[in-house]
């Protein structure tokens, strides 16, 4: 496991202090008595490895790990994409300075290429459009876009196609003003390439969001075609994947504390002075998970929560839920967002997990279908009527309360015609395999919908985050799958009227003094039916 906050804080507290004075200049950084910090597999690595032999340096998997390793005095110094620090921290950089760089490390940030993609000849098609974009000064018109303080556009506007070919570009989404979170989308420089493109190929993209570690395996096991995330040559990777031409040069700073000569402490750590010294298993409220690793289904809105809530957080995503718990189990998380109904469900089986009392977000869960989808009105219709009747809360109740397995809806009509329904059956209490059948929440109003509407059902069990492309494609007539009703998905997608609603929350290991716990006799569940009963009424 990377090294967390909570192991620098032990390296840091066993110290007695610092007496070195800190480099005045990046080149008397190169010492034995100092410790420079860099992200692993990149050419900053491979360049400070070669330049700084006499010094110590210490590889990190991505930017906030080596920022918080400075700031608890893990290291002396820390060298970055000068652009990238200054995006990502803002004022927070207050309690940092730079020093003079009077070493030559470029920045050059490249497209890594899948060596094995089907796409034919993908490399020269980008470094072609790379040439016209430097020829016409896009390139630089994309970087004093997105360096504005205020929060721009994006600068190149979206165009549809009728492709069906898609090419899979993999990101972190956490270098600003390369590829960043708004308002739950990914944008930045990175993102306008990518529309490019996008129209230059005539193609499709998927932007899959993932850790900044996991880019390179991404390619390597063909989940993805393309890495465009300020991501920069390294030697140790030459073999597996290609590069294209540099499409942004810059340099690579040099930062350091400026308490450097004095004991380092949790409490020096600028716009984040809340922070206090816990044990790595003492968390008891969102503040305590402030650079901490939180689990996140791909695909989902709770990255986007956690982010809006939790200061600094060390997302980590996963694309099925068993994998996110196993984490937490092993404690390579210190944390999981998950909708309520599903922390509930988990505790279950877990009697040390606990749930914080702070809340994540309310969602509405609707049934996704095509944009101008002919299901829409009668949907709705069936939706409005479940609702009035109590049918929908009686299915909850059923999966919910019964301490035994109960069994399905199971099919005894013959539709008019059959309806493909995406789903994802990993996410108890709401779709799920028992016995070899598909069971849950979601599953049964699918079925009670279909009879009303006397159509067959068939359902496709798919990954999260393909679900909404497997509408735009025409794959599935719906998806169901406590899918979140967001402003971003419905630009994409149309959805019935919220059949549900569930608070998300974030599932965490017990800690020594018991938290509020899920399905105890204190009426955890009693309040939550009596909240759903509310929300329809």
């Amino acid at each position: 496991m990377y090294v967390v906050f909570g192991a620098l804080f032990a390296i840091c507290s066993s110290c007695s202090g610092y007496t070195k004075e800190p480099p005045s200049k990046a080149s008397k950084a190169n010492s034995p008595h100092h410790t420079i910090g860099v992200e692993e597999n990149s050419s900053t690595h491979d360049a400070v490895l070669k330049q700084f032999s006499k010094a110590n340096i210490k590889t990190y998997p991505d930017l906030i790990t080596a920022y918080f390793a400075l700031q608890v005095g893990d290291i002396d110094a820390l060298a970055h994409s000068e652009v990238i620090l200054v995006h990502t921290f803002n004022d927070s950089m207050s309690g940092l300075s730079f020093i003079e760089n009077d070493v030559d490390i470029p920045e050059e940030f490249v497209v890594g290429m899948n060596k094995h993609s089907s796409f034919p000849n993908l490399k020269g098609i980008i470094n072609k459009l790379i040439d016209s974009l430097n020829a016409a000064g896009t390139l630089h018109e994309l970087h004093e876009h997105w360096s504005k303080k205020e929060k721009p556009i994006p600068f190149i506007p979206v165009k549809e196609n009728d492709s069906e070919q898609i090419l899979r570009i993999a990101t972190s989404a956490d270098v600003p003003p390369f590829s960043f979170m708004r308002a739950n989308q990914i944008v930045g420089i990175d993102v306008d390439i990518a529309r490019l493109l996008e129209d230059k190929m005539n193609i499709k993209t998927q932007i899959i969001r993932t850790d900044r570690n996991r880019l390179v395996s991404m390619l390597k096991n063909n989940e993805a075609d393309l890495i465009v995330s300020a991501f920069t040559k390294s030697e140790s990777q030459q073999n597996d994947i290609d590069y294209s031409k540099p499409y942004y040069i810059g340099k690579t700073a040099f930062v350091v504390r400026n308490d450097f000569n004095k004991e380092a402490s949790l409490s020096l750590v600028p716009k984040m002075t809340y922070l206090e010294p816990k044990k790595p298993d003492e968390i008891y409220k969102f503040a305590d998970l402030s650079g901490k690793f939180v689990g996140v289904q791909t695909g989902t809105t709770l990255d986007e929560q956690v982010q809006q809530l939790i200061k600094l957080p060390r997302i980590q995503y996963f694309t099925h839920i068993p994998e996110m718990i196993k984490a937490l189990e092993q404690r390579n998380l210190d944390g999981i967002a998950v909708d309520y109904s599903v922390a509930e469900t988990i505790l279950k089986h877990h009697s040390d997990f606990s749930i914080l009392k702070e809340r994540l977000n309310k969602d509405e869960f609707g049934i996704a279908m095509r944009k101008n989808s002919s299901l829409k009105t009668s949907i709705d219709s069936c939706i409005n009527v479940l609702q009035k009747n109590g049918e929908i809360q009686k299915i909850k109740e059923k999966w919910l309360k019964n301490k035994t397995a109960v069994r399905a809806i199971q099919q005894d009509w013959i539709g008019s015609d059959t309806l493909l329904v995406g789903t994802e059956a990993l996410y108890a209490p709401y779709e799920f395999y028992q016995w070899g059948e598909l069971s849950g929440i979601d599953i049964d109003i699918m079925y009670t919908i279909a009879k009303m509407l006397n159509k067959n059902v068939k359902f496709a069990d798919m990954n999260f985050d393909v679900l909404i492309p497997s509408l735009i494609n025409e794959k599935t007539d719906l998806c169901i799958a406590a899918i979140s009703i967001t402003e971003e998905r419905s630009n994409s997608i149309d959805f019935s009227i919220p059949y549900d609603k569930n608070e998300s929350v974030i599932v965490v290991h017990t800690p020594q003094h018991a938290l509020e716990k899920i399905g105890d006799s204190t009426g955890a569940l009693s309040k939550l039916v009596q909240n759903i009963q509310k929300w329809f009424n």
